[in-house]
């Protein structure tokens, strides 16, 4: 069987393995492939500049642009990631929900839906405008009391537009008053105009209460106890999805098809065009813009999905109010927000007074219990002290603390808000206010909505109301869900005390990649010399997998020899990152806890940040890994100067390593681009060597970049051959070369001249590395048949590589010649 140290099988093919000997031996290369992985999101121009009028877009079916109505549109790759897409008009974020679309509408409180399966969007379709408590509003100088009744918009592609019903006629009696039923009125839109019927006449109604329609509004008008008179006007306000003329619709969303993709790109544009524009988030763009920026003729990017589940967190209350109430221990959180269940919840107390906040850790209960969403207060009163759950009730679609409650007529009310302004989306049959916090226990309650003008809401309840403010209060809709979360009695907060919550939903429970062991996992079967990863949350841990991945592939069996650039997070110090001192500067991922600046501050009770950052310690073992500092730079995104992590710092000089062609050239004393270094992080000469001897890349601020002091890998074995990075890429060009080679070799039937045909082809690729300039020197080369199997050559020689100059010393006397 086959004889090679550590590959107990493999198909036939040619392996090799450099070793590093006290005086040097090692390797050399060309055109170096740099990988980049990380966070993306796509953007894609839908439309770019809007026709108008219905024009834009696809049909309904979505299977034509012929009929298209300026609602419908299909994104390029499909499907996407759910609860990732964010879709703006002119640069204004629009809500969305991502539903089946249908031939039905969708509630008025999005600006549109997307399938995610499909990539299709469809705006919200228009709709009447509240103003004030009803969709249309009188003249002030109106002379007639009469209504507009069963308003209807009965054209869903209807434009933005201002609706005029004005009285232009009306019949008289014998005194030269007006008559009731005959007041003729016409209707004209500030886009649409005055419709014409069939026979090119303008469509007429009349104050007789008849049902009409123009084709874009239906309703009747009906007189009062005053008839209407020439002059009279009503006002309609239709607000619509349509795009207008000169609209621009981007949506940003993460394709299925782009995660775990790799592709070679050769320009920056190319990569925004799949991956999105760089920013903070965008970090596979962002290290693309740095690698091309020094230089790089192309990279080889991959797009992972975060390295956990996408926690988002809500404050769910500004000001306790000291109680313990059902009302006081359930907090809602927005509509279409539902925790995974699998996942927990994080809680920060903040103390309104002194703005510090706390940490939590209650005890979780199972989410989603049918008992307590019967009845929450069985929760709050009943289950284990220190704990808490989630459960589902009527959805929450307004909350606030400012109430006012003004009493009207017998068991009514009417109650205002200084932060809300309540709208006919708050009257239904299946609406009601919740109000709590009352003095008066009438006040207290859930109550009927009967009625809304002028932005206040009329209730009912059981008994008088009395007049009272400042109380909290929630309008809930039973057709609606909203997930609770539910403490026990024992952790009511004070009056003093607000809350936030972090939860993960059940749309980004899934979507995660821990570790990136899938994204490297799809590099295994690439072909890559430089891996930089740029992650944005459990950094440490992937730097490790992609460690470990990199030893993995630089085995003799994998024959895929590659090198890991990384660097210092933000906020890693000199002591940090040379061992004197822990730090505390990212969340670890254990128990997505606050993020401590010191030890003092961790040991209070944020236990889980607390990590040894020692470059030595955690990487000095290798060679195959080499760690940039400082932990801080600034780079220009999208116009604007910003603090990105040090590790960024690997981009920039992985870019400018694969665009030079001779591997043999250090890193050292060269010049990288693309960002600047404040000077906050300039050291001084004994803290420069400090951070040189724990194996670390060093990178000093200059006029527009940052230059290497000392390029090195993290390997603390003390040998030329380890430390130097160029070294390092001369063995893994030799081993790569030699292979290539010799692969003509594989599968052809031994001559008594094979043994002379290989050393053979072997000198003339040592001769060809000596003429690149890889190596100086070689000697010993020795070629036989191995004495186990005798189908394995075995191929040795020694090679001296082209060394790094580091240092010049030079010796000059003064004095008398």
């Amino acid at each position: 069987m086959i004889n090679i140290p550590g590959v107990p099988y493999a198909n036939p093919g040619v392996f090799s393995e450099g070793e590093v000997v006290s005086t040097g031996v090692s390797i050399p290369a060309n055109n170096r492939v740099l990988c980049v992985v990380g966070e993306g999101r796509r953007r894609e121009v839908v439309i770019n500049y809007a026709a108008g009028g219905g024009q834009d877009g696809l049909n309904s079916s979505y299977t034509s642009s012929t009929g298209a109505d300026g609602r419908h549109f299909q994104l390029n790759n499909a499907p996407i990631i759910s609860n990732r897409t964010t879709l703006t008009k002119n640069g204004i974020t629009l809500t969305g929900l991502e539903q089946a679309i249908t031939g039905t509408s969708f509630s008025s409180r999005y600006d549109y839906r997307i399938d995610i399966n499909t990539g299709r969007i469809e705006l919200q379709g228009a709709n009447l405008v509240d103003q004030g408590g009803a969709y249309y509003t009188a003249s002030g100088t109106i002379v007639g009391n009469g209504t507009i009744d069963n308003l209807e918009l009965i054209d869903q592609n209807a434009p933005n537009e201002t609706w005029t019903v004005r009285c232009t006629a009306v019949r008289r009696d014998g005194y030269g008053q007006p008559i009731d039923g005959y007041g003729k009125f016409t209707v004209s839109g500030s886009v649409s105009g005055i419709i014409l019927d069939g026979y090119g006449q303008p469509i007429i109604w009349q104050s007789d209460g008849v049902l009409r329609n123009n084709g874009i509004l239906r309703f009747a008008i009906t007189e009062g106890s005053t008839a209407f008179n020439v002059g009279d006007t009503f006002v309609i306000m239709v607000e619509s999805g349509v795009l207008e003329t000169g609209d621009k619709l981007v949506c940003q969303y993460i394709a299925t098809l782009d995660i775990n993709d790799p592709e070679f790109f050769t320009d920056m544009e190319s990569v925004a065009e799949k991956h999105g524009l760089a920013s903070t988030d965008n970090t596979l763009s962002l290290g693309a813009q740095l690698a091309f920026a020094n230089g790089t003729p192309g990279i080889l990017c991959c797009q992972a999905a975060p390295g956990v589940p996408r926690r988002t967190t809500y404050r769910v209350v500004d000001t306790a109010t000291g109680n313990a109430t059902e009302e006081d221990l359930s907090f809602p959180l927005p509509i279409g927000v539902v925790p995974d269940s699998d996942t927990t919840v994080t809680f920060f107390i903040i103390n309104t007074l002194t703005s510090t906040t706390e940490q939590i850790f209650p005890n979780k209960v199972d989410f989603y219990n049918p008992t307590y969403e019967a009845n929450p207060m069985s929760f709050i009163t009943g289950a284990a002290p220190y704990s808490y759950t989630v459960i589902m009730q009527d959805g929450v679609l307004r909350e606030g603390s400012d109430l006012v409650i003004t009493p009207g007529a017998g068991n009514t009310a009417t109650v205002s808000s200084a932060t809300v302004t309540f709208d006919l989306s708050d009257v239904s049959a299946t609406t009601a206010m919740v109000i709590w916090g009352a003095t008066n226990a009438n006040n207290n309650g859930t109550f009927t909505i009967t009625g809304v003008s002028d932005g206040k809401l009329t209730i009912s309840g059981s008994a008088p109301f009395v007049s009272e403010s400042g109380l909290d209060f929630r309008v809930v809709d039973s057709t609606e869900q909203s997930a609770y979360v539910l403490l026990t009695q024992d952790l009511a907060l004070t009056n003093t005390q607000g809350l936030t919550v972090g939860v993960i939903d059940t749309k980004d429970a899934t979507f995660y990649d821990a570790g990136w062991t899938n994204a490297l996992l799809k590099l295994e079967s690439f072909e890559l010399d430089i891996l930089v990863p740029l992650p944005t949350q459990t950094i440490s841990s992937i730097f490790n997998t992609s460690l470990q991945h990199c030893l993995k592939m630089s085995r003799i069996k994998n024959r895929k020899e590659r090198v890991l650039f990384i660097g210092a997070i933000d906020g890693l110090t000199v002591s940090n990152v040379t061992g004197q001192s822990l730090a505390a500067v990212e969340d670890l991922g254990i128990l997505e806890g606050i993020q401590g600046d010191d030890a003092s501050e961790i040991l209070a009770g944020n236990i889980e940040d607390l990590a040894n950052y020692s470059v030595s310690d955690a990487f000095g073992s290798t060679f195959r890994c080499v760690y940039h500092y400082p932990d801080r730079i600034v780079v220009n995104i999208q116009g604007t100067n910003t603090f990105i992590d040090g590790f960024y710092l690997a981009a920039a000089s992985g870019g400018y390593l694969s665009g030079v062609g001779n591997v043999a050239i250090p890193l050292t004393n060269k010049t990288l681009g693309g960002f600047s270094i404040l000077n906050d992080r300039t050291y001084n000469s004994t803290e420069s060597e400090n951070i040189t001897r724990a194996g670390i890349t060093l990178v000093e601020p200059v006029l527009g970049g940052g230059r290497v002091v000392w390029g090195k890998t993290t390997s603390q074995s003390g040998f030329p051959e380890e430390e130097e990075i160029s070294i390092v890429f001369i063995r893994d060009k030799i081993a790569k070369d030699v292979r290539l080679g010799c692969q003509g070799f594989i599968g052809v039937a031994e001559t008594p001249a094979f043994g002379t045909s290989l050393q053979s082809r072997i000198i003339t690729i040592l001769n060809a590395f000596i003429s690149q300039g890889l190596i100086t020197e070689y000697a010993d080369v020795k070629v036989k048949r191995d004495t186990v199997d005798p189908r394995q050559w075995n191929v040795t020689f020694r090679v001296v590589p082209s060394y790094p100059v580091n240092w010049i010393y030079i010796k000059f006397e003064l004095g008398t010649v």
